[in-house]
């Protein structure tokens, strides 16, 4: 998949920015290094299966900048309606 075909598909879908860092070269590994937080836990925000919680917001935010840094966009950008 090249970036000409990601950029046809829903930037809204839950596979959006899991494409993005593959194409990029970023492994979730590497994101959950810098974010300090479970590989388990950058895959389901990078899904978005996993939403921010009173509990657990701090960490998602976290891991939506180290995304969004590591892409070199806002998070705005990758999660919309989601700032961090």
């Amino acid at each position: 998949m090249n970036v000409n075909q990601i950029t046809k598909i829903n930037k809204k879908g839950p596979r959006y920015i899991s494409a993005l860092l593959l194409i990029h070269g970023i492994r979730q590994d590497d994101i959950a290094a810098i974010a300090g937080v479970s590989k388990p836990l950058v895959s389901l925000v990078v899904t978005r299966k996993r939403g921010g919680t009173k509990k657990h917001g701090p960490k998602i935010r976290l891991v939506r900048e180290a995304v969004a840094q590591a892409l070199g966009v806002t998070v705005d950008e990758l999660w919309p309606d989601k700032a961090a």
